[in-house]
């Protein structure tokens, strides 16, 4: 029997410490969902919802409303247990289209570096999340443009800076319950979209100097602060390094090549789907669109299988056709990828993003190493 559908919800607050998790489970004859609770780090009660398998879309409406009922009592998917807003407006699409990356060369990285004209920042490990905040109302939006809920603390910290300052928006990553900030649209209910890069992130730091749950993601200047940072984010097995044109508006969408932000990663990743939960296992067969995307593809189920990848302790384990994020050392042409590591779902793609043009080849004549 398989989980094809699961989630997790935790509740921290006071001296509560609590977990919850469902989940569909395709058995003979339909599907059942079952559920397990209690306090974190001790044996969990189990039981069901269903006293007899039923199809998946009355199976799906049960797991729906026991989401809903636990979410709306303050459980929350982040394991810190910290209140997310509530989800009633999830899923609308908003105003906001991400500025996007191209990847560099190790070589044109090194002359960035040495570019006055180009500043640097670490490239957080997280999830693109913007926001917008006034007086009234404070709303997350993903890297779709999709409206997300966001951690209460969050939230407080941003209501805290619009009502002070007026409106703003503002772009970053999430990890966890942090917010770590690396642009500013919107200042006093004006946009500044057309300020250069470095004059938007001095507005960041006044901004947010004191607050403590949101984080302003450092900027390196100097040719010394760029190889500096360059240096403490490789030694740290960080993600890798962005490259921004310090004068550079806000421009929206990612350039068919080039443009004003640039990333380089120490480590390469691709967003994946689960193709199935291996049974027994903590692991999972993952796989890839061609490099199309094309949906016919995508409807057909048509995936490329590039390997299996083991889920650790400390994340829940993903269900089949979630999109989920694998680092690893290079792939191998027409097989799997080599030395593969989990880091999550990723909740802002969907399953057009996984292509195997997110692929980095294994060099021609090149030996494995497991140095």
């Amino acid at each position: 029997m398989n989980a094809i559908t699961t989630a997790s919800l935790y509740y921290t607050e006071g001296g509560s410490d609590k977990e919850y998790h469902t989940e569909i489970v395709e058995v003979a004859g339909g599907n059942v969902v079952n559920f397990r609770y209690g306090r974190r780090g001790a044996a969990l009660t189990a039981g069901t919802k269903t006293s007899a398998p039923v199809d998946f879309a009355q199976a799906k409406k049960i797991f729906d409303k026991l989401v809903k009922e636990k979410t709306s009592k303050g459980y929350t998917p982040c394991e810190s247990g910290s209140a997310y807003q509530g989800t009633e407006n999830a899923g609308l699409k908003t105003d906001f289209t991400p500025q996007l990356l191209n990847a560099i060369t190790e070589d044109e990285a090194m002359r960035l570096i040495e570019d006055d004209g180009w500043v640097a920042q670490e490239k957080m490990d997280g999830e693109r999340r913007a926001a917008h905040a006034d007086s009234d109302n404070v709303t997350g939006m993903n890297r779709k443009g999709l409206k997300v809920p966001l951690p209460m603390p969050v939230v407080d910290e941003l209501h805290l800076i619009a009502v002070k300052a007026g409106a703003i928006r503002v772009d970053g990553e999430i990890i966890g319950d942090v917010l770590y900030l690396f642009d500013l649209h919107v200042q006093y209910g004006e946009s500044i979209r057309s300020l250069g890069f470095l004059g938007r992130m001095t507005l960041v730091n006044q901004l947010f100097s004191g607050c403590t749950i949101i984080k302003t993601v450092p900027v390196a200047v100097t040719t010394a602060e760029k190889r500096a940072l360059w240096e403490k984010v490789k030694a740290a097995r960080g993600e890798g390094i962005v490259f921004k044109r310090r004068d550079c508006p806000v421009k929206e969408g990612r350039p068919n090549s080039g443009g004003d932000w640039l990333k380089y990663k120490f480590t390469e990743s691709a967003s994946c789907c689960v193709m199935e939960v291996n049974s027994g296992k903590r692991s999972v067969k993952i796989g890839l669109l061609d490099n199309s995307g094309r949906a016919d593809v995508i409807e057909g189920q048509l995936m490329i299988t590039v390997g299996n990848v083991t889920i650790l302790p400390n994340f829940d384990v993903p269900a089949a056709g979630d999109i989920v994020e694998v680092e690893y050392l290079y792939a191998y042409k027409g097989g799997s990828i080599y030395q593969p590591v989990y880091r999550g779902k990723r909740s802002d793609l969907d399953i057009k993003a996984c292509t195997t043009g997110q692929l980095k080849y294994k060099p021609e004549g090149r030996e494995d190493d497991d140095a």
